[in-house]
C-alpha cells in the first residue's frame, strides 16, 4: 500500500505547483455554477475523470496501484493459467512447438495477471483494453502541461504503466526478439456475466485468449502496439530504459501483426460482446503512432497501404473505428514532415494510386467530422442541444469528439475555435446544462448519477437491487442520454447507465483539453481527493450480519423462530474462513433439553448457487469468565473455503421446537435482542443485528457476546519492533539480519514492522536504515 501514500506525497507538491502555475497562467474569474447547481470545472473533471481506472483495476498488483481502500488484489488465479487447450484456446500442436517461450520455468502456467475490467463486469476484453490504453495515452501526449498544472500528472502515469506494463507481460517473444502469441483476453462474457459480485470475491472460470499465427487477431494486436508506441513517446524524456522496453514491444507486436500472412478481426473470445469489424484502422493506427516514435519509413509505407482517408466523417473516435484519431496523429506527422507543403500529401498520393490534382487534407477530414456533428449531418441533435450517435454509450461517442475538437485547436493556432466552442457546450452539458438537469459523471457534483451499472462499486447482490450503493464511483462517465435528453438512473439499466473503460478513456483527454482553453483559476481539484469514506458503525468492525427474524407460534405457545441473515464486510478482501454464532439462552425452554433442540436449515443460498454449501451445527454451550455459571448456548453455520461476507448470499435457519406441548421463549436469547421481527420470510427486510457474532478463524471480528466481549482493536504496528517489546533496539537488527540470512524467517506483524523503508518487501535497504537508525544517523 505504501505507493498509495507516495503517489500522495507527489500529488501534493504537484498540486502546490499547479496553483503558482494556474494563477499565472489563467486570469481570475468566477466559476460557472448554474442554479440549478450544475458545476464546470474542468480540472475538478479531469482529477475525478482518472479515478474510474483505479475502480477497475485487476490483478496482484491492484491493493498497491489502486487509491480506492475499497478494491484490492483479484482474480490472483489469472497469474497461475493452466497451459493446455481448456484453459486457453490455443492449439496443442502451437504449444507443443512453443513451451519453452511460453512457459520457460516449466511449471505449466502462465501469468497473464493485471490489466483493467472491462466495465462493471470482470472480464479483460482485448480490444477496449488496447483502445483505452492507447487514448489515454493519446490524450497525455497532447494536453500533459494540463495533467502538471492541476498536479494530475503523477496518477495518470500509474494509470498507463499498469496498462502497457500489462500488454508487455501478455507478450511472449522469442529469443529473436519476436512476438509468437498474445494474450488479449481473460475471461469468458457469458460466464462472467452470470454473477454479481467484487472482483475480489470471483472465483469463476477464466479462460485466456491469445492471438497467434493460427488466430491473427490482427486488429487487437495492432491496438495493443499503438498503446505501447503512445506509452514510448510519454516516458521516453523521463524513463527512457522504460520507454525503450515499451517501444521493443510495440514493434514487436506490430511486426507480428504484419508478417501474419492472414490478417483478421479478433472474433475468437468476444463473441458478441465486442464485434469488431476491421483491423486496417487499428493497424494504421499503431503504424501512425510507431513512424511518430521512430521516424522510420517503413512504419509510414504500411499505414498508406490501408489508410481510408474518407473514413473519419462518417463516424468517430472508438474501440471499434479509430480512424478518426489516426488522421490526427497522421496529419501531426504532415505538421512535422512538411507543414505547408504537399512533399508529404504528394508522398501519399503516389502510395495510394491518387490523382495528383486530388486534394488531400488530412487535418480537413477531422474539421468534416466536427462539422457533421455540430450541423446533426451525422448525428441527432437532441432538443438539449446534445449530440448522439447512438444509444449504446452516447456520451462516450460525444467526448471522443470532443477529444478530437480540442485536439484539432490545439494544432490550428492553440487556441478555441467554434470546435472548442461546441466541444465545451457538450461537456457543460453532461455536466448537468441540461433538460434532466442531470450530471453524467458519477461523484461530480450533487446532481451527478448515483446508480452507475457496476458491481464492486454497488455493494449489491443483484443489479436490480434499488438500494443505494456502497461506494461511489468518482469520475465514471455513463452511457449517457437518449436521443430526446431522456435517461434512467437505476443499476441494472445497462444502456443508460453502463460505465466501461473505454467510455472513460477519451473523456479524460477532452477534460484536460478544455481545461486548456477554458481553465481559470476558479477551477480548483478537490483537496485530499478520494475522501475517506464513512459507514458509521460499521467502520469499527471489519464484518458484521443483516438480519429479520420470524416467530413461529402454535396454539399452545411460542415455539421457533426462524432467521433470514446475510454476512457483510468492510474489508476490501474478505476471508473464506467465517462463521456466524446465533446465541440463546435455556432458560426460556421448557420440556425441552438445549441438545435436544431443532435446528432446522431453511435455505441456503451458497449451496444453491455455487459449489460450496453452509454447515449449521451445536448446540455448544458458551463459556465466559465473565459470566460464571450460564444456561448460555449457540449454534453455528459455517462456509468453508467461501467468501461468505459481501457474497449477498442468503441464509436461513429455524431455532427452537415444532413439537407439541414443548415451549420456546426467544425473549432472553442472547441474539434475539435487536432482531427485527417480521411477518414473513420472503418479505422482511433485513437490518444491521449487533449480537449476532461473527468470526473468522474462530476470532470474534464482529459483533458483540453475550458478556459484552467485542472485536479486538486493529493491532499498531512499530517500524523496526520485530520482537514486539515496544523498543526499537540491537534486537531486532539481529532478528532482522537472521531474516536475511534465513535462519529464522519473520512472519506476520514481524515482517511487516522490518519493511523500515515500506517498500513492500523486506531487503538489506531494511538492514542499513535500521541499522543507520540504531547508530543515531537517521530517523526510521
Amino acid at each position: 500500500m505504501n505507493k498509495k501514500l507516495n503517489f500522495l506525497r507527489r500529488a501534493g507538491c504537484s498540486v502546490i505547483s499547479a496553483v503558482i502555475l494556474t494563477a499565472l497562467v489563467f486570469p481570475a474569474a468566477n466559476m460557472n455554477v448554474s442554479a440549478a447547481g450544475a458545476e464546470y470545472n474542468y480540472a475538478k473533471a479531469l482529477q475525478y475523470s482518472q479515478y474510474f481506472y483505479d475502480a477497475n483495476m485487476c490483478g496482484t498488483g491492484v491493493g498497491e496501484n489502486s487509491q480506492y481502500k475499497w478494491r484490492d488484489d483479484c482474480h490472483a488465479y489469472d497469474a497461475q493459467l493452466p497451459l493446455d487447450t481448456t484453459n486457453t484456446n490455443m492449439s496443442q500442436s502451437f504449444i507443443t512447438k512453443n513451451k519453452s517461450i511460453l512457459d520457460p520455468d516449466g511449471d505449466g502456467k502462465l501469468d497473464v495477471s493485471g490489466g483493467f475490467h472491462d466495465a462493471g463486469d470482470h472480464v479483460k476484453f482485448g480490444m477496449p483494453e488496447a483502445y483505452s490504453g492507447s487514448t489515454l495515452g493519446w490524450g497525455f501526449y497532447e494536453f500533459r502541461e494540463q495533467y502538471q498544472a492541476t498536479g494530475q500528472d503523477a496518477h495518470a502515469k500509474t494509470i498507463l504503466r499498469y496498462f502497457n506494463d500489462y500488454f508487455m507481460k501478455c507478450t511472449y517473444l522469442d529469443n529473436s526478439g519476436k512476438a509468437i502469441a498474445f494474450c488479449y483476453q481473460v475471461g469468458d462474457g457469458d460466464v462472467d456475466h452470470a454473477y454479481w459480485n467484487a472482483p475480489e470475491n470471483d472465483e469463476m472460470f477464466r479462460r485466456g485468449w491469445f492471438a497467434t499465427e493460427e488466430l491473427p487477431s490482427t486488429d487487437c494486436v495492432s491496438a495493443a502496439a499503438a498503446s505501447l508506441a503512445v506509452n514510448y513517446m510519454n516516458f521516453k524524456d523521463e524513463d527512457p530504459q522504460y520507454a525503450a522496453k515499451s517501444l521493443k514491444y510495440a514493434k514487436a507486436l506490430f511486426e507480428f501483426a504484419e508478417r501474419c500472412p492472414t490478417k483478421s478481426c479478433n472474433a475468437d473470445g468476444p463473441k458478441g460482446y465486442y464485434t469488431s469489424s476491421k483491423w486496417q484502422d487499428d493497424y494504421c493506427w499503431a503504424g501512425s503512432w510507431l513512424y511518430l516514435a521512430t521516424q522510420e519509413d517503413h512504419y509510414l509505407n504500411e499505414v498508406f497501404k490501408y489508410f481510408d482517408y474518407y473514413a473519419p466523417p462518417s463516424w468517430t473516435h472508438c474501440w471499434n473505428d479509430v480512424w478518426a484519431g489516426t488522421a490526427c496523429i497522421i496529419a501531426e506527422i504532415d505538421d512535422l514532415y512538411d507543414k505547408n507543403g504537399q512533399v508529404f500529401e504528394d508522398r501519399y498520393r503516389a502510395a495510394t494510386n491518387k490523382s495528383p490534382y486530388e486534394e488531400i487534407n488530412f487535418w480537413g477530414q477531422i474539421a468534416k467530422t466536427l462539422d457533421s456533428w455540430m450541423t446533426g449531418k451525422t448525428v441527432t441533435i437532441t432538443p438539449g442541444g446534445y449530440a448522439f450517435l447512438n444509444q449504446w454509450g452516447s456520451a462516450r461517442y460525444n467526448t471522443a469528439t470532443q477529444l478530437l475538437a480540442v485536439v484539432y485547436d490545439k494544432h490550428h493556432g492553440n487556441t478555441p475555435s467554434k470546435y472548442g466552442q461546441w466541444a465545451k457546450s457538450q461537456m457543460d452539458y453532461l455536466m448537468g446544462n441540461n433538460p434532466l438537469n442531470r450530471c453524467y459523471i458519477v461523484g461530480y457534483s450533487d446532481i451527478s448519477v448515483k446508480y452507475p451499472h457496476h458491481r464492486a462499486a454497488s455493494g449489491t447482490s443483484m443489479a436490480e437491487d434499488p438500494a443505494p450503493h456502497k461506494h461511489v464511483l468518482y469520475g465514471a462517465l455513463v452511457g449517457g442520454p437518449g436521443s430526446k435528453d431522456e435517461h434512467k438512473d437505476v443499476t441494472s439499466d445497462y444502456v443508460y447507465n453502463e460505465v466501461t473503460i473505454d467510455y472513460n478513456a477519451a473523456f479524460v483527454g477532452a477534460c484536460a483539453g478544455l481545461y486548456r482553453f477554458f481553465g481559470d483559476s476558479s477551477m480548483q481539484i478537490t483537496p485530499n481527493f478520494p475522501p475517506e469514506e464513512t459507514g458509521g458503525e460499521e467502520e469499527e468492525t471489519s464484518y458484521w450480519v443483516e438480519a429479520f427474524g420470524v416467530n413461529i407460534v402454535q396454539s399452545d405457545g411460542p415455539k421457533a423462530t426462524e432467521v433470514t441473515f446475510y454476512v457483510h464486510s468492510n474489508a476490501p478482501k474478505t476471508s473464506k474462513n467465517i462463521s456466524v454464532r446465533y446465541y440463546f439462552d435455556a432458560t426460556g425452554m421448557t420440556s425441552l433439553d438445549p441438545n435436544s433442540i431443532e435446528m432446522r436449515e431453511l435455505y441456503d443460498q451458497t449451496a444453491a448457487e455455487t459449489n460450496y454449501n453452509a454447515i449449521l451445527s451445536g448446540p455448544y454451550k458458551y463459556t465466559s469468565s465473565k459470566l460464571g455459571e450460564n444456561k448460555i448456548y449457540y449454534v453455528e453455520v459455517t462456509w468453508d473455503g467461501f467468501s461468505i461476507a459481501n457474497s449477498n448470499k442468503k441464509y436461513q435457519f429455524a431455532l427452537g421446537t415444532y413439537a407439541w406441548q414443548n415451549y420456546w421463549n426467544p425473549s432472553d436469547d442472547w441474539s434475539y435482542q435487536g432482531l427485527k421481527i417480521e411477518d414473513s420470510n420472503w418479505t422482511g427486510t433485513p437490518v444491521k443485528t449487533d449480537n449476532i457474532c461473527v468470526y473468522d478463524s474462530g476470532v470474534l471480528v464482529g459483533g458483540t457476546e453475550p458478556d459484552g466481549t467485542k472485536p479486538a482493536g486493529p493491532v499498531t504496528i512499530m517500524r523496526g519492533d520485530l520482537n514486539g517489546d515496544k523498543e526499537v533496539n540491537a534486537l531486532d537488527l539481529t532478528l532482522l539480519k537472521m531474516h536475511l540470512l534465513g535462519s529464522q524467517l519473520l512472519t506476520g506483524d514481524a515482517l511487516k514492522a522490518a519493511d523500515i523503508d515500506s517498500s513492500g518487501s523486506v531487503d538489506a535497504l531494511d538492514l542499513l536504515r535500521l541499522r543507520s537508525y540504531l547508530l543515531g544517523l537517521s530517523e526510521l
